[in-house]
């Protein structure tokens, strides 16, 4: 839904409005300027026509010092109308790139603040990919349009003005020689727009193709399985696919291009006629004839270009459908307070001095949008300051069970409770920054390894002190020695003068995230994934020593780590089957023991 409650960019009205809200958004002073700007330089033309008239007027009567005067004024005006116009081509140039600007922030933080089950949904990937293509330029080209059209507008009253003084037939003559062209114009956008909305998922198929020939981390797969001739082969059929679409939607515009302009003419010979016969009875003069052929070329040539601007557009409304309902179908996200900063109600006293919060989950369970039940009854509490493991074969819901920690899912049944307040009152903000957490696909940033380590507190300043710990305690501390700039060497394949990370190095500078965080609360999936076993031991080593002073639940297969936990808790097929030490489970001979028992052997084999 736009601001104005319909659904969509509402038409040319209303992809105008979101253009004008931008531009505001931009620079209200540069809008004014440009505005200024453009009326003036639109208003010159009619003026330097009726200037000629009045030269042609005194030479043909002989008054060689009126005409000079006129010459002058003609060089004075055209000179200030090039001077005007390259200062509005300029401050246009600048109004149009800051909306672009503006616009594209706008969609990244929509995107960036969408609620995580969007990622399930094919549609929406559909619908930030139409957002997406184009605006950078598209609300822009909104813009520039606008300011143009006001121009024609100005354009096309002076030319009105000047043919109502000699000739008022000729005035709906150049109106109506537009409108062929309008209806032409219109009816090939449509048809196209219908054509690219309907190939949307081949377009997302075409770039997925490029993308996986351009990643570094399938460039081994690629090579080692000879992928590139295929995917290539792929990526020519799925784009000449969209290409056929396209094709076949306005294979009629020829066609209706020719009739439009054979129509459009007709209107000209017609008007010339008109004129021809005024000047033959003495109506219009020689100069006065010169006058009404230009106004008239001109004040069609200006409707034309005004209907052209309405289509264009509707037809940049109708693309800009999915970035309207997107980047304003809801009030943008609040800014996250600062991290010290508490809110009034249950929130405020979470994870206070006291330590750590108490978290309790309650018969909870979770499906995908069409999916089975991932995660059917889980009913467990971390204790504060606990060091507790979850352990669970592929696909018993350990991942899902993190996502509904941190609130990125909703629970489909039951609760979870945070200090004995209900997780889905609490402020998404308030509640994250108690939790710090290493997600088993880890995200690789190529920014220094000073930037990619303070994205752990991105909203506050770079702790130089707190760097150091986390790298030290994360076990990257020689390795950034070793980096040509140290910590603020960059990192990565993309950017000059970066070094690329082993696996392992990676999920170090991932947890050195976490460390800095420095939440109460430590949420890790499979942290131990890419390390070696001398690293894998002082993690463990790292984990035990923060017991007490913070709850960790670590999420991994290496049952080793379980045995140095407080508690396991096991999952099996989305439900909580038993939790306990490690002994105790072991003891009990049920589903952890057999997973212990299955891990043992393979470890063996």
């Amino acid at each position: 839904m736009t601001p104005s409650g319909r659904t969509g960019a509402g038409g040319p009205a209303g992809a105008a409005r979101v253009a004008i809200r931008l531009c505001f958004e931009a620079s209200p002073r540069l809008l004014v300027l440009v505005l200024l700007l453009s009326t003036a330089v639109s208003t010159l033309p009619a003026a330097l026509l009726l200037i000629v008239r009045e030269i042609v007027e005194a030479f043909s009567r002989a008054q060689d010092g009126r005409a000079t005067t006129w010459i002058l004024v003609l060089g004075v005006l055209t000179a200030l109308r090039v001077a005007l116009g390259a200062m509005l081509s300029v401050r246009r140039e600048e109004l149009t790139e800051l909306v672009g600007i503006t616009s594209e922030q706008r969609l990244l933080r929509v995107t960036g603040f969408a609620p995580l089950e969007r990622f399930d949904d094919p549609s929406w990937y559909d619908a930030v990919a139409r957002a997406h293509d184009g605006v950078t330029w598209r609300p822009a080209a909104i813009a520039g349009i606008l300011i143009e059209f006001g121009g024609q507008i100005v354009s096309l009253v002076s030319m009105v003005g000047v043919l109502a003084i000699l000739d008022v037939r000729l005035i709906g003559l150049a109106l109506l020689a537009g409108v062929p062209l309008l209806v032409q114009r219109r009816m090939e956008a449509r048809a196209i727009y219908l054509a690219r909305r309907g190939t949307t998922e081949l377009e997302r198929r075409r770039d997925y193709l490029t993308e996986l020939l351009v990643r570094y981390d399938l460039a081994k797969d690629v090579r080692s399985y000879g992928l590139a001739a295929p995917f290539v082969d792929m990526h020519d059929a799925v784009s000449r696919r969209a290409l056929r679409a396209v094709i076949a939607a306005s294979r009629h515009s020829v066609a209706r291009g020719l009739v439009a302009g054979v129509l459009s003419a007709v209107c000209l010979v017609v008007a010339y006629f008109l004129a021809a016969d005024q000047a033959s009875s003495g109506a219009l003069t020689a100069a006065e004839l010169f006058l009404v052929f230009t106004a008239f070329s001109t004040l069609m040539s200006s409707t034309v270009d005004l209907f052209t601007i309405v289509v264009d557009i509707e037809e940049h409304a109708a693309y800009l459908t999915d970035f309207v309902a997107l980047a304003y179908g809801a009030p943008p996200p609040a800014e996250p307070r600062p991290s010290g900063e508490p809110r009034g109600g249950p929130q405020s006293r979470l994870g206070g001095v006291g330590g750590p919060p108490r978290v309790e989950f309650q018969g909870v369970g979770y499906a995908y949008t069409g999916g089975p039940p991932v995660l059917r009854e889980a009913s467990f509490t971390l204790l504060p300051g606990e060091f507790a493991v979850l352990v669970g074969r592929n696909g018993a819901g350990k991942s899902t069970l993190v996502k509904l920690l941190l609130g990125l899912l909703a629970p489909a049944r039951g609760r979870i409770l945070v200090d004995g307040a209900d997780l889905a009152g609490l402020d998404p903000a308030r509640l994250r920054d108690l939790i710090g957490v290493l997600y088993q696909e880890y995200g690789r940033y190529e920014f220094t390894v000073a930037e990619s380590v303070r994205l752990g507190r991105a909203d506050r300043p770079l702790d130089r002190d707190r760097l150091d710990f986390a790298l030290g305690a994360s076990g990257l501390s020689r390795v950034v020695e070793q980096l040509p700039r140290g910590a603020d060497n960059p990192v990565g394949r993309m950017f000059p003068g970066a070094r690329e990370l082993s696996g392992g190095q990676w999920q170090r500078l991932a947890l050195a995230r976490v460390l800095y965080r420095d939440a109460p609360v430590w949420v890790l999936d499979e942290p131990t994934a890419a390390l070696d076993v001398q690293a894998e031991a002082a993690l463990i080593q790292r984990l035990r020593a923060e017991r007490g002073r913070r709850t960790v639940l670590l999420i991994t297969h290496r049952l080793e780590t379980a045995q140095a936990a407080d508690r396991v808790l096991v999952l099996d097929d989305g439900v909580l089957v038993e939790h306990g030490s490690h002994d105790e489970l072991v003891a009990r001979g049920g589903s952890y023991a057999r997973l212990c028992a299955e891990y043992a052997a393979r470890q063996g084999a």
